[in-house]
């Protein structure tokens, strides 16, 4: 059974017992889906990983770790790209328009120090809508799950898709009062809120969005 030392207090034991029919005498003071900390009975403690042991010690660590919820420092990083999925043209009147679905690749990494599992992502994608010249901010919300992230590891998850839509006057025509010819939807950015174990974990804004500005925002479908 590979272990690695650590220092320790002593604490009360008990049996743990490797696949092979090794045993020793331990208490359990930390324990990962990966990885238990014990502490012997000469007071050193050892880090091992959980499949070194047999399924019924494994099932004994499980609910352990239920019993026994660690507080987690959360720590993530977050970014998204945005990506063209379809194009789409047509003319209207003296009008070409051109209608695009967009989507965002949300990238998500764990800096928690420990595997997180069953992790749920919220997104709200915010982009500004044209309409009679006028621009309008709305948004569109979303829920993607990660079912385990293991420190320094990164996920990506796609969100939906949003519709923009650009237009512009054929050539040789111009609007009276002076409004650009050419009018187009544009993605603003993207909002995530991260829960683990049903809490608020990570929250994050992309730049460019603050609080005010997402205040005006219209939910859409």
């Amino acid at each position: 059974m590979a272990i690695a030392g650590v220092a320790g207090l002593q604490a009360e034991s008990r049996t743990f017992t490797s696949p092979d029919g090794r045993t020793l005498q331990a208490e359990i003071l930390k324990a990962s889906p990966e990885s238990v900390t014990l502490q012997l009975t000469n007071g050193q403690s050892i880090v091992a990983p959980v499949d070194k042991f047999s399924s019924e010690d494994q099932a004994f660590i499980a609910k352990w770790r239920k019993e026994n919820p660690e507080v987690i420092k959360y720590n993530f990083s977050a970014s998204y790209k945005e990506a063209k999925i379809n194009s789409i043209k047509s003319f209207k009147s003296d009008h070409e328009i051109i209608t695009e679905a967009w989507e965002c690749t949300v990238n998500l990494g764990n800096r928690s120090g420990e595997t997180l599992e069953g992790l749920e992502v919220e997104y709200t994608i915010y982009f500004t809508q044209i309409s009679n010249n006028q621009p309008t901010l709305r948004a569109v919300s979303g829920t993607s799950k990660l079912p385990s992230l293991r420190h320094l590891q990164e996920e990506s998850f796609k969100t939906k898709s949003v519709q923009l839509v650009s237009s512009k006057l054929a050539a040789g025509f111009y609007y009276a009062d002076g409004s650009r010819a050419r009018q187009k939807d544009d993605i603003e950015g993207i909002t995530l809120k991260v829960k683990h174990a049903g809490k608020i974990a990570y929250e994050w804004t992309s730049q460019g969005l603050t609080p005010e500005r997402i205040k005006t925002a219209r939910k859409s479908q």
